[in-house]
């Protein structure tokens, strides 16, 4: 039996506590499940540029904040690399790194050189997303190549993504552990914000009378789709719906200007930013529906966290997608096809609503616990350790 402590070393995401996306709240919530193991000792490393966390611990684990390069196609890459470069000056001695996006690949070289065992969790096939030039789409199927090679073990979200590294990577590597949706705990935090009306009032929206976007503001989760369909069912919709679009991006300036100019002459679509945390609970509680438009991607975790509060959601058809969310939702595969979904929702009788609501949540209950992911995690890092 070991007798030293397993040093794990989390990167390749902007740090904790969660405030970005669905790798950071991966982050967070394995954190607070496997702090507490006896046999580990975990280290995550936080973007500065980002995220200003003023403590050396957060839940038990150790946070170095290190600078990257604010540029769309190095910001990642640079702060991985520097945490590595960094790791070995102090002589951090890591057992295992743990990486997410596989655009970090080309970092897995080095830590083999080094003796470090590496895990690499990947969502789905990146080079598709609208959002990435040539030049920047071949290196991102490059990485999934140099993936393939240095990475230990690969984790997919979604057996789709499984099926699909398993063309072009032994099956060994590669093993699924879902994402997982909100807890007691994450409730609890999104009542400290109050009244929901008052809350609803600064948006001007209402409860239960406007659907949800929830995302960043790239061409590939599709926002432009949604704000074109609701405006041809905006005829057709009780008068008093909205649209609510909860999200941002830092390089996609000129994309989110399309979006505004989209919705000129429509004041019942409301931008709200990006809200995060509490007030993304809120947003999501007091929604009539949730639209995913997302293209690309394999297990969305904005999908796992609206199951897991019992929304009523309309889903972009895609096999990962119905993999996820099952019969539990509404698809759609074209802008015309969400037009007339938006519509028929709005007429569904208050019977319909709930039972749809009440599977989702158990479907979200029974699959996608972040307490049983972290216990599947902990076992792969002891098991990657006897390869």
């Amino acid at each position: 039996m070991r007798a030293e402590k397993i040093k794990i070393g989390f990167f390749g995401t902007r740090g904790v506590p969660a405030s970005y996306s669905g790798f950071e709240t991966f982050y967070d919530k394995l954190i607070r499940y496997l702090s507490s193991e006896p046999d580990f000792e975990i280290t995550v490393f936080n973007r500065s540029n980002y995220l200003r966390y003023p403590f050396r611990y957060f839940k038990g684990a150790k946070v170095v904040s290190l600078p990257s390069l604010p540029q769309k196609h190095l910001d990642t890459l640079s702060h991985t690399f520097l945490s590595f470069l960094y790791s070995l000056y102090y002589s951090l001695s890591f057992d295992i790194a743990l990486i997410c996006i596989v655009g970090n690949s080309a970092v897995l070289p080095f830590f083999r050189a080094f003796g470090v065992k590496t895990i690499l969790n990947v969502d789905g096939e990146d080079w598709r997303r609208k959002k990435w030039g040539k030049i920047s789409s071949f290196y991102l199927r490059l990485s999934e190549k140099i993936a393939a090679k240095f990475a230990d073990i690969i984790v997919a979200d979604a057996i789709e993504v499984k099926k699909y590294y398993e063309k072009f990577c032994p099956s060994h590597k590669i093993v699924y552990i879902p994402y997982g949706g909100l807890e007691e705990d994450d409730l609890k935090n999104a009542e400290l914000l109050g009244d929901d009306e008052e809350f609803l009032r600064k948006f001007g929206i209402e409860k239960e009378k406007y659907f949800l976007f929830v995302g960043r503001l790239v061409p590939e989760n599709s926002p432009h789709t949604l704000i074109r369909a609701f405006k041809r069912a905006k005829g057709n919709l009780p008068r008093d719906f909205k649209l609510v679009i909860a999200g941002d991006a830092p390089y996609e300036t000129i994309y989110k200007d399309h979006l505004r100019e989209l919705s000129r002459g429509c004041d019942s679509i409301v931008f709200t930013g990006y809200q995060f945390s509490s007030s993304y609970i809120k947003l999501s509680q007091n929604a009539f529906s949730f639209v995913l438009c997302a293209t690309v991607g394999g297990t969305h975790p904005v999908l796992v966290e609206q199951m897991s509060l019992g929304s009523l959601i309309i889903s972009y058809d895609t096999p990962s997608n119905r993999e996820v969310l099952g019969d539990c939702g509404f698809y759609f595969s074209s802008e015309s096809g969400l037009a007339e979904l938006l519509e028929k929702v709005a007429r569904l009788d208050e019977g319909k609503i709930y039972e749809l609501k009440l599977r989702v949540k158990n479907r979200a209950k029974e699959r996608y616990s972040w307490k049983e992911i972290s216990l599947k995690y902990a076992e792969l890092f002891r098991s990657v350790l006897r390869r």
